[in-house]
């Protein structure tokens, strides 16, 4: 499944394109989608926003197993990620206009939220704002932070545990390895002045090892990294 263009599309294995629904057709600004990601129990949750970021035009929709598109927030902005615990009970949701991670809680049967979303981290002025992210295996939260060329990993309670620095100002989004030590990070070209061939890239970098002692580190710089030619292409805020 994918969010694209203007809506969420089937892509079956041989590359055949099925469109679920264009919501984004219907919205009162021209718009597109942005972040997507699968919940644990597999319904499809993506993202979408107005072209200019105009304020409160983002919307937060739901895709169900049946393939019926639901729009479950809006009024936010630009919207990233969502990330999910392990039993699919939290979801983690970025307004990066906003500087703001939203948590909500989700009923894992149905998908649907219990109760209005709270506010779970603001990052301060210069730190960038909140993209793409990911839970990991102790419920921590790791945040791709565009503009600060940073990854912030947060305790289930809010409190900022540690940052890695990436050789790229904007990453998009971070996905780490079921099995190894590693991050995968995916950063942006757009916006970057003589951009060198880590910007538009698939950053692979080391982190410590599962279960580290209260998780309190803080990585002054990425010590690996594979890297693709990039090209431009429309931005993923």
């Amino acid at each position: 499944m994918a969010a694209a263009g203007t809506g969420i599309a089937l892509l079956s294995a041989d590359g055949t394109l099925e469109w679920l629904d264009r919501p984004e057709d219907r919205t009162p600004l021209p718009s597109r989608m942005n972040d997507g990601v699968a919940d644990p129990a597999g319904r499809f949750w993506a993202g979408g926003m107005a072209y200019d970021g105009t304020h409160g035009a983002g919307s937060l929709y739901r895709t169900d197993h049946d393939g019926t598109v639901v729009r479950v927030l809006d009024g936010l902005t630009i919207v990233n990620g969502p990330a999910f615990s392990a039993d699919g009970t939290i979801m983690y949701l970025a307004d990066t206009a906003a500087s703001t991670i939203l948590r909500c809680r989700v009923d894992p049967g149905s998908g649907d939220l219990s109760g209005d979303p709270e506010t779970f981290a603001r990052p301060g002025e210069g730190e960038g704002g909140p993209d793409g992210m990911t839970v990991d295996v102790e419920g921590c939260l790791w945040v791709a932070m565009w503009g600060a060329g940073t990854i912030h990993r947060h305790h289930p309670d809010g409190r900022l545990l540690g940052i890695t620095t990436v050789p790229a100002p904007h990453p998009t989004s971070v996905c780490l390895h079921p099995t190894e030590n590693r991050l995968l990070v995916t950063t942006a070209r757009y916006g970057v002045k003589d951009p060198t061939r880590t910007s538009g890239a698939v950053l692979d970098i080391p982190v410590p090892a599962r279960g580290t002692a209260a998780c309190s580190w803080r990585a002054q710089s990425a010590i690996a990294y594979r890297s693709h030619p990039g090209h431009r292409q429309e931005p993923d805020r």
